[in-house]
Formats: C-alpha cells, sequence, structure tokens
C-alpha cells in the first residue's frame, strides 16, 4: 500500500484548503481510519491531520448548555465537569467505550463521521437533540443530528467539509437519561443492539411530558423510534405503557441478518432495551428531582 502523504495544518481554514486537494481524506483520532487502510478499505493519497486545529478541541459551555469540539477525545468527556453537569448520558457511554488505550486517541467527532449504524455516541446525542456544527468551502452550517446521518458509512457532509462540534442544548427539568448495549463483550465490541432514553417527566411526576428514544445497529443509520415516542408523551406512566412503547421501537426498528445477530434477534432485544432504558430513565428523572 502506497504511503500517503501527510499535512498539518495549523487552522481551519488551512485545513479547508488541504482537503480540496485531489485524494485528501481528513485524519483525527485513526481509530477507524487507519484500521481500514490497513484492510485495504481505505486508499487516501493525502491525509490531513486536524489535530493541531486548536479551535476544534475542547468542551465548553454555550447557550445554557455545553458545545463539545469535534476533536474532543473519548477519554475528555469522562474528566469534564461541564460534560458530567449538561450530559451525563455522554459520559456513561465514554465510560464503555472501547478501551483506554482507544479512548486516549478516538474522538467524538470521529465517532460520528464515521456512521456506523452502531454509533456508540450518535444515540446519546439523538435523544439529547443535539445539534452539530460543520464548516467547509461554503461556509459554515449547522443541523439536527437527525439530519448528519445519510447512510451506512455516509454522512451529510459536503466535500470538502469537516465537523467542526456538536452543540448540546440545557438540560430539561425533570429529565432522566439512559443507555442500553448488547454486545458479546461489555466494552471493545460493536453493538448488536443499541438504545437511548431521554424521559421528561411532567411537573406531577406521574406523566410523560416528553421523550426520546434511539435506536442503533437495526437500521441503516441510528434512528429516532417516534413512534415508540408517541406512545409514552402525555400519558400517565404504567408498566403496560413502557411495555407498548418498547414494543413500538421494535416494531419501527428495520434489522438485518448478518454472522453476528439475526434480524429477528435484534428486533426482540430492541424491545427488551427499550424497556430497560425507558424505566432507567424515569427513574432517574425521579432521581433527580428528589434531590
Amino acid at each position: 500500500m502506497p504511503r500517503p502523504d501527510m499535512l498539518q495544518p495549523a487552522t481551519l481554514d488551512d485545513a479547508l484548503r488541504a482537503l480540496a486537494k485531489r485524494g485528501a481524506v481528513p485524519l483525527a483520532g485513526a481509530t477507524d481510519l487507519i484500521p481500514a487502510m490497513l484492510k485495504g478499505e481505505a486508499a487516501p493519497k493525502i491525509l490531513v491531520n486536524l489535530k493541531g486545529i486548536s479551535a476544534l478541541d475542547g468542551i465548553r459551555r454555550a447557550r445554557g448548555g455545553v458545545r463539545i469540539g469535534a476533536l474532543t477525545r473519548v477519554a475528555d468527556l469522562l474528566r469534564d465537569d461541564l460534560c458530567a453537569e449538561h450530559a451525563p448520558l455522554l459520559v456513561d457511554v465514554a465510560r464503555e467505550f472501547a478501551s483506554p488505550q482507544i479512548r486516549s486517541l478516538a474522538t467524538i467527532g470521529g465517532n460520528l463521521c464515521n456512521a456506523a449504524p452502531s454509533a456508540d455516541f450518535a444515540l446519546p446525542l439523538l435523544v439529547l437533540d443535539a445539534r452539530v456544527a460543520s464548516a467547509g468551502p461554503e461556509g459554515a452550517r449547522e443541523m439536527p443530528i437527525e439530519e448528519f446521518f445519510r447512510g451506512v458509512n455516509k454522512t451529510a457532509l459536503r466535500r470538502g467539509e469537516i465537523l467542526t462540534a456538536i452543540a448540546i442544548p440545557k438540560r430539561r427539568p425533570r429529565t432522566g437519561t439512559a443507555w442500553a448495549k448488547l454486545g458479546v463483550r461489555r466494552a471493545m465490541d460493536l453493538a448488536f443492539v443499541g438504545v437511548a432514553a431521554a424521559i421528561q417527566l411532567a411537573p406531577n411526576m406521574e406523566k410523560c411530558r416528553s421523550a426520546r428514544i434511539a435506536l442503533g445497529a437495526v437500521a441503516p443509520i441510528p434512528m429516532r423510534a417516534r413512534k415508540a415516542e408517541a406512545v409514552l408523551e402525555g400519558k400517565a406512566i404504567t408498566n403496560e405503557l413502557i411495555e407498548e412503547a418498547a414494543a413500538a421501537a421494535a416494531a419501527e426498528s428495520r434489522p438485518i441478518t448478518d454472522l453476528r445477530a439475526s434480524k429477528e434477534y435484534r428486533r426482540e432485544m430492541t424491545e427488551v432495551l427499550t424497556r430497560r432504558a425507558v424505566r432507567e430513565a424515569i427513574r432517574q428523572a425521579r432521581k433527580e428531582q428528589s434531590k
């Protein structure tokens, strides 16, 4: 395999000019790109190393919420007080992401841009109503993260465009979050099925005011289970209601059969994990309110 040239821009503008070159590919943590290159699945002519661009790194308070640079490493999420305050679900996911060695290299932006159906950070960001920011030859733009994923390993990024940040809005009152992942191992494994939930309770703490449920590895893209969310919203919380929502999520899923699991198993586990995640999110919301 020919060794690609390496460019190391110091600014975002320099990086955008570098990516305009034919065969140029951005390099962040490289935990997905390098294995793909070794397998012959990717053959870039030029690697544009983004690691020297400080503007793309770090976690900051913004508009009452938090803004996470695309180059922020997974390990940094575990140590950041702002992230723990505004998006504890991200911390939960980061804690079980791969290995300590990979967490010290992998970036949150890289995990999203790889756009695997099982991408770990896609699910919490979907239920947290995150927005993603990008910059490219035509300027800067933002979009809801739900619009970012376009297919297996495909995103809404245009040619020469870079993901720059993820914005998470202010945490809503009486809201609990939870995440469940099914794999052979707890970490260092792709999910057979993944589910995240964010449940906001009404002031009486007995009704669901709003619900967000996201599914991973059961469709070509990480997806919102909107029919399952609609089952919960505005209704008194009961075991029967949670069961109905879990069944709705399973019905919305579009799993495939592959070497790792059958579509029937994935659909059944979608129902199981949705039930668990919703119950835990409700428990967390009530726990938070009682503090």
